[in-house]
């Protein structure tokens, strides 16, 4: 598996692939991403910015997307029933990842999920934040398994609860 950042002659395959996380989402009686999020333009707007970025498998089919925040996350400034492992700014983010439907149960997140740690290493990082619906068990068995801590709970823009995650690199 590689990984590289998205180019904009990929969004009609990613956006197809948000779209069946999305069914799947849906399909767990969660609300997240449910009402057109992320949207076309988040996805463009993400790739123009360089955050976002892709896993092509072995034989060069894109098995997932993922976008990393390297300028902090103003959601995470504040944590609610916790508190971060680590403290400041110097993390990176990770938002918006989706699995291809045909690559389910290959590890592609878990690998996602390393392709990011080892990119904050290189940067000096101390720690990745992730959140996620309170519901997505999948999404945070992943993460547990992958040493990612439960914090506490942070609040998006709109109001919405998110479980907050955190890893701490050595």
């Amino acid at each position: 598996m590689t990984f590289e950042k998205t180019n904009l002659k990929e969004v009609d395959e990613i956006t197809q692939i948000v779209s069946d996380a999305r069914s799947r989402i849906g399909r767990l009686g969660i609300d997240q991403w449910q009402y057109g999020y992320p949207s076309r333009d988040v996805i463009v707007e993400d790739i123009r910015r360089g955050r976002s970025y892709v896993a092509h498998d072995d034989d060069g089919s894109l098995c997932a997307v993922f976008t990393v925040i390297d300028d902090g996350e103003p959601v995470y400034d504040t944590i609610y029933d916790g508190a971060w492992i680590t403290e400041g700014n110097n993390y990176l983010a990770v938002h918006r990842i989706a699995v291809s439907s045909k690559k389910l149960r290959r590890g592609v997140a878990s690998s996602a999920m390393k392709f990011v740690e080892d990119m904050a290493r290189a940067q000096g990082r101390e720690s990745v934040r992730i959140d996620t619906h309170q519901g997505n068990a999948p999404m945070r068995a992943m993460l547990e398994h992958n040493g990612y801590v439960h914090c506490g709970s942070v609040y998006l823009e709109t109001g919405e609860h998110r479980v907050a995650y955190e890893k701490r690199l050595g």
